[in-house]
C-alpha cells in the first residue's frame, strides 16, 4: 500500500474516532447537547423516527486507558484507545427488537460487535446475528459491570462471540436463567479445511438464583451455575491465545497453540469443548464472584505422533465492596452496573461512587504441547488485581488497576539490534481508564 493509501485510512480512522467521541461524550451530558435525561444505567439517547413511529436509542462505549510497565525489559508503556463502540437499539414491536453495535477501532477482528434481531414472548426470546455465545459469568457480564481494566485470563478459554441462533429467559419468577444456542464454530475464519468440516457449535449457560424472589436480603443475591460447549472442528479453529492484562492490545501472549505446534503441523483435529462452572453473592455494597473454565481439544494428530489432547484450565475468585453505600446486585445471572447515590457534581458536593476490587486468578497451559525453544507458552500463570473504580454518574467510570502476573517460564519479549533478547517472567502493569458507557 502506498504512503497515501496508509495515510487516507489513517485520516479516516481518526475521523471515526472523533465522531464516536463527540456522540457518546456529548450524549453522557445531556445538559450540553439538549436531549432528555431520565439518566436510569445503561440509558441510551432516544431519538424518535418520524413519521414511522419506531424509536432508536443511540448507545456506545469509548475506554480510554494509560499503560504503564515496571519491567524494564518492556516498551509499551503508552496510551490507547481500549474500545470505541455505537450501539443503536429500536423497538421497532412490541415483540420484535433490533440492535447494531459497530467498533470503531481499525485493530479489532469484529467490527459489528452485539448486532442481531430479538423476538419475544413473555420471559422469553429467541436471537438470531452476531453476539456473545451464552458462556460464563465474567464473560457475559457488560462492561458497565467490571471492575478491573480487564477481564481474567479464563477469558481467552472462553468463546467469545459469533454468528448464530440463541433462546434464553427465565423460569419460575426469574430463579432459573437459561440460554443455548448453535453458532458457527470458527467465526470468520473459513480457510484451512483439511477435512470439509463445517458444523455448528452447540453452547448453553444455566444460572440458578434459587432466592431471586425472596425479601431475605442476605440470600436474595445468590446464584449458582454451569456452561458448556461442543463442537467438531477442523485445523482452521486451532488457535488458542491467551493474555494477560498487560498484554491485551499487543501482539505478545503467554499461551499461543496454533497450527505449528511443538510437534509441526498437525494433520487432524476432532473435537473442542468447554465446561465452566460459577458462583456469586452479593449483599448490601459487597459482591464475590468465582468461576473455573476448562477447554479441551481432542485428537490432535501431530506427524509422525499418535493423536493427543490439548487441555486448558483457568479459575479465579474476586470481591468488590463500595465504600459509599451503593447497593450491588445481580439481575439476569450478571453483575448489574453501579448506580452512585450522589453522582458527581461539584455544584451539589457530589462525589459519586467509590469503590475497590481484588481478584486472584490463575491459568494452567497444556505442557506436552509447549516448544520450549520458543519461548512463548507457559505452564502457569497466577495473577493478583487491585483495582480502584470511582463512578462519577452512571455513564461515566474511572478505574486505576494494577495487576501483577507472575509466569512459570520466562516470555520473548524483545530482540534487541545486536540480537540480544529480552525475557519476562513476571509483569507489572498500572492502568488508568477512562470510560463512557451509555
Amino acid at each position: 500500500m502506498s504512503q497515501s493509501g496508509m495515510s487516507d485510512n489513517k485520516s479516516a480512522s481518526i475521523l471515526r474516532l472523533y465522531l464516536l467521541f463527540f456522540i457518546i461524550f456529548g450524549f453522557s451530558f445531556p445538559e450540553i447537547t439538549g436531549a432528555i435525561s431520565p439518566t436510569p444505567p445503561a440509558a441510551a439517547v432516544i431519538i424518535p423516527l418520524s413519521p414511522s413511529g419506531i424509536d432508536v436509542g443511540i448507545g456506545g462505549l469509548f475506554q480510554a486507558d494509560y499503560r504503564y510497565y515496571t519491567e524494564s525489559e518492556r516498551a509499551d508503556n503508552r496510551f490507547m484507545i481500549r474500545r470505541a463502540q455505537v450501539e443503536l437499539t429500536s423497538q421497532i414491536r412490541p415483540w420484535l427488537m433490533v440492535n447494531l453495535e459497530y467498533e470503531f477501532k481499525d485493530d479489532t477482528i469484529d467490527y459489528l460487535q452485539d448486532t442481531f434481531a430479538e423476538i419475544s414472548f413473555g420471559s422469553h426470546a429467541a436471537r438470531i446475528g452476531h453476539f456473545k455465545k451464552p458462556f460464563g459469568l465474567e464473560q457475559q457480564s457488560p462492561d458497565a459491570g467490571i471492575c478491573f481494566a480487564e477481564r481474567s485470563m479464563g477469558e481467552y478459554l472462553s468463546p467469545g462471540r459469533d454468528v448464530g441462533l440463541m433462546l434464553h429467559g427465565a423460569f419460575s419468577q426469574k430463579r432459573i436463567h437459561y440460554a443455548a444456542g448453535l453458532f458457527n464454530a470458527d467465526g470468520d475464519n473459513v480457510g484451512n479445511r483439511s477435512d470439509g468440516r463445517d458444523d455448528p457449535e452447540l453452547v448453553g449457560r444455566l444460572v440458578l438464583a434459587p432466592f431471586a424472589d425472596s425479601s431475605n436480603e442476605y440470600l436474595r443475591y445468590l446464584q449458582f451455575g454451569g456452561s458448556g460447549s461442543f463442537a467438531r472442528i477442523n485445523l482452521s479453529t486451532l488457535n488458542v491465545k491467551v493474555k494477560t492484562t498487560g498484554m491485551v492490545d499487543t501482539g505478545r501472549n503467554i499461551y499461543v497453540l496454533s497450527n505449528n505446534t511443538k510437534f509441526g503441523v498437525p494433520q487432524a483435529a476432532d473435537t473442542r469443548w468447554r465446561l465452566g462452572a460459577e458462583a456469586a453473592w452479593a449483599w448490601r455494597s459487597m459482591a464475590f464472584q468465582g468461576e473455573y473454565i476448562r477447554l479441551t481439544y481432542t485428537d490432535l494428530k501431530p506427524v509422525g505422533n499418535p493423536p493427543m489432547n490439548a487441555d486448558f484450565k483457568s479459575w479465579y475468585v474476586n470481591a468488590l465492596y463500595f465504600f459509599t453505600g451503593e447497593t450491588l446486585s445481580f439481575s439476569r445471572g450478571t453483575l448489574q452496573p453501579i448506580v452512585p447515590h450522589q453522582p458527581f457534581d461539584p455544584a451539589t458536593g457530589g462525589f459519586g461512587a467509590w469503590g475497590i476490587a481484588i481478584r486472584y486468578a490463575r491459568f494452567l497451559g497444556d505442557e506436552q504441547w509447549i516448544n520450549p525453544a520458543a519461548f512463548v507458552s507457559v505452564k502457569k500463570a497466577d495473577a493478583v488485581s487491585l483495582a480502584v473504580n470511582w463512578v462519577l454518574n452512571p455513564m461515566h467510570k474511572m478505574i486505576l488497576d494494577y495487576t501483577y502476573t507472575n509466569l512459570s517460564d520466562p516470555i520473548r519479549v524483545r530482540v534487541h539490534p545486536d540480537g540480544a533478547i529480552d525475557y519476562i517472567d513476571k509483569e507489572n502493569v498500572v492502568t488508568i481508564r477512562y470510560a463512557i458507557d451509555l
